[in-house]
This record gives structure tokens, C-alpha cells and sequence, in this order.
């Protein structure tokens, strides 16, 4: 029994996720995700300035057409000299349209396309600000150079996936936590996922570690005032 349980898991699995999706709404109601697009712009964070940027027509081209982004660079502010350090730090908000597949994925995923090797992966939980505590999956990265004279860069990226009223890192658990909406309570969550990156080494002379302390503050002061926290429950 225990040598047939591996073999026929996956098909139990399967068939019991073919039967819920019988069941699924042909028109459940869509509900908004908690983070909001409006990143703060200029000098609105504390301490960091930001600038608007526009997504790339790859972007657009590879997901479905009512996805929708929000994205800005921030450069943290020296407290002491008001000048505004390297490197900057990306921050993308992408919104799922109804076909959630085709909308937004994992970041393991659009990398490797972007000529990012060696990716590493693992859990980070962050303290922000208001004192909430959420895990957020961190991933380290390697671009080869572009040439035989470049040393290529070193990339450091954190994201979390963002719906109605859930949070979570794990696209296994995004997963899940759609279902059961569609299933149990009729409606779909419009999720979005929340990513900032950064680089280090190289020209930067940035550490690993420093770069990483750089990501992490950025999270800490801008995501508080992203999200309606009124609505999430895990």
C-alpha cells in the first residue's frame, strides 16, 4: 500500500481539482486585491524619492491585455547629505485581468527569460513599519556580462502575492486560496503581485548583505501604506 500511495496520489489530486472547477461560477464576482497602485511619488515616502516608470512592450505582449502595472523606482535619500544613493530599487505592481494565468506568474518564471541564471530561492519574513510581520519569498539572481570585457551583475529580488483579503508568497497557496474563493464563496480575487529588485557588486561596490538591507528598508517603509490591511485575515 505505502508503494502504490505515491503513484496514485497525483491522479487523486488532479480529479478532485477537475471536480471543484466543475463547480466553479460562470460569473463570480470579481473582487479587487488590498494593495493599491498609487505608489508614492518624489519625496512622499520618508526618506526615499520616486519616479514613474512605464512597463516594458514585452511586458505587455507576454501577458493578457487587461493586466495592469504599476511600477516606480526608488533611491533612498542620505539623511545626512540629501543626496540620493545608488543604486535605485524597482518596485512592480502587476494586477491580474480574469484570465489569472495568463496575468501574473511567479517571478521563477519571467527571470530566466529576462538572461537571469543561477536563481536561489527562500522564505524572508520582514518587520515593516506598522509592525506587521509578512514572509515574502527572496530570490538572488546572476546576468552574465554582455560582452568579454563586462562582469556581468549580481540581483537580489523579494515579491508577494496580494488578493482580497490574503496575502502569501507561496504561488502553491495563491493557488489554493483562489479555488476556495471561486468554490466556497462564489467570487474571484483580482491578485496582484508585489516585487522589488535591486544589484549589487560590480561597479555598484555594494555587498550582498548591503543591498539586501537596502530592499528590506524600502519594504519596510512603502508597503504599510500600500495595502488595506481592514480587509486581510491571514
Amino acid at each position: 500500500m505505502k508503494k502504490l500511495l505515491p503513484a496514485i496520489l497525483p491522479p487523486v489530486v488532479l480529479g478532485l481539482i477537475l471536480s471543484l472547477l466543475a463547480v466553479v461560477p460562470n460569473n463570480p464576482t470579481m473582487q479587487e486585491s488590498a494593495i493599491s497602485p498609487d505608489l508614492p511619488l518624489d519625496t512622499e515616502l520618508s526618506g526615499w524619492y520616486g519616479i514613474k516608470t512605464q512597463e516594458s512592450e514585452k511586458e505587455r505582449s507576454i501577458l493578457s491585455s487587461d493586466t495592469r502595472f504599476s511600477k516606480a523606482i526608488y533611491r533612498h535619500v542620505n539623511p545626512f547629505t540629501y543626496q540620493q544613493d545608488e543604486p535605485a530599487v524597482d518596485v512592480s505592481i502587476v494586477y491580474s485581468g480574469k484570465d489569472l494565468n495568463n496575468s501574473i506568474h511567479r517571478p521563477e518564471r519571467c527571470l530566466p527569460a529576462q538572461g537571469h541564471i543561477n536563481l536561489v530561492g527562500r522564505d524572508e519574513s520582514i518587520e515593516l513599519a506598522n509592525g506587521t510581520k509578512l514572509t515574502f519569498r527572496r530570490l538572488s539572481s546572476r546576468k552574465p556580462a554582455q560582452n568579454a570585457n563586462g562582469t556581468g551583475s549580481q540581483h537580489i529580488h523579494y515579491y508577494i502575492f496580494i488578493g482580497y483579503d490574503n496575502i502569501t508568497c507561496s504561488h502553491i497557496g495563491r493557488t489554493f486560496y483562489d479555488m476556495y474563493d471561486r468554490v466556497v464563496k462564489g467570487r474571484t480575487q483580482s491578485w496582484a503581485y508585489l516585487q522589488v529588485g535591486s544589484y549589487w557588486g560590480g561597479n555598484t561596490g555594494l555587498t550582498e548583505q548591503q543591498a539586501d538591507t537596502h530592499l528590506r528598508a524600502l519594504l519596510r517603509d512603502l508597503v504599510p501604506g500600500q495595502i488595506d490591511w481592514s480587509r486581510i485575515k491571514n
